[in-house]
C-alpha cells in the first residue's frame, strides 16, 4: 500500500516538474522573439517637431537638372594658313632672261621676247595697230620706260596676251586683255591662281 502511494506521489512530482520546465522554456522563447523597446526619456516637454532655426530654405543652383550639357566641339584640324607668293625683283628677272637668250642661241632656237621680263602690272598700254597679221599693241614697261609691241599670245613673265582690240586711229580705244598668273601657299602646298586683266590706254595700270 505504501509503495503505491509513494509511486503516485513520485508521478505527480514528475508531472509538475515537466510542466514547470515547459512553461519556463516557453517564456524564454517569447522573450527572445520580442525586440528590446527603447527607453523613453521623459524631458518634461512635449516634442512638437523641428524648430524654425533648424530648417534651411531650398536654394536653386541655377542649373536645370534635366538639361543635358553639350560641350562645344573643337576643331581638330589646324586652320588653313595661306599667303601670296611674290615675284623676283626686276634684276633677277633680267638675269633669268639673259640666261634664256644664251641657251636659245646655243641651241639655235628662238629667243624669248624682251617683254617676258616684266609683270602684267608693270605694262602700260599706249595704243594699237593692225597689219596683215592682225592686231598688235604698243606697251611701255614702267620700270624702265622701254617700248615694246606685242601680239596675241605674247608671253609675259606672269601671264600672256589673250586679246587685242580697238581702233588704230583712236589710241584711247586701245584695249588689251591679259591672263595673269599668281601663286599662293596653303599649309606648305603651292597652288596657282589665274585671273583676266583688261587694260586700256586710258587705264595706266
Amino acid at each position: 500500500m505504501k509503495a503505491k502511494m509513494i509511486k503516485a506521489i513520485t508521478l505527480q512530482i514528475l508531472l509538475l516538474l515537466s510542466v514547470s520546465v515547459r512553461v519556463t522554456a516557453q517564456d524564454k522563447a517569447e522573450k527572445a522573439e520580442t525586440p528590446p523597446q527603447p527607453q523613453q526619456v521623459n524631458s518634461g516637454k512635449e516634442y512638437l517637431g523641428p524648430t524654425a532655426d533648424s530648417i534651411r530654405p531650398y536654394r536653386s543652383s541655377g542649373r536645370d537638372p534635366f538639361k543635358k550639357t553639350v560641350k562645344p566641339k573643337t576643331a581638330r584640324g589646324k586652320q588653313a594658313q595661306s599667303r601670296v607668293l611674290g615675284y623676283p625683283t626686276l634684276d633677277v628677272r633680267r638675269a633669268e632672261f639673259r640666261q634664256k637668250v644664251d641657251q636659245a642661241r646655243a641651241r639655235d632656237g628662238a629667243e624669248p621676247e624682251p617683254v617676258s621680263q616684266y609683270l602684267v602690272s608693270e605694262l602700260e598700254i599706249t595704243g594699237v595697230f593692225r597689219d596683215d597679221r592682225g592686231f598688235g599693241a604698243f606697251v611701255r614697261a614702267q620700270p624702265t620706260g622701254t617700248m615694246f609691241f606685242v601680239r596675241n599670245g605674247a608671253r609675259i613673265y606672269n601671264g600672256e596676251v589673250l586679246r587685242i582690240g580697238g581702233d588704230p586711229s583712236d589710241p584711247g580705244a586701245a584695249k588689251v586683255m591679259f591672263r595673269e598668273v599668281s601663286y599662293q601657299e596653303v599649309n606648305g602646298k603651292q597652288s596657282q591662281l589665274e585671273r583676266m586683266v583688261t587694260k586700256t590706254a586710258m587705264e595706266k595700270k
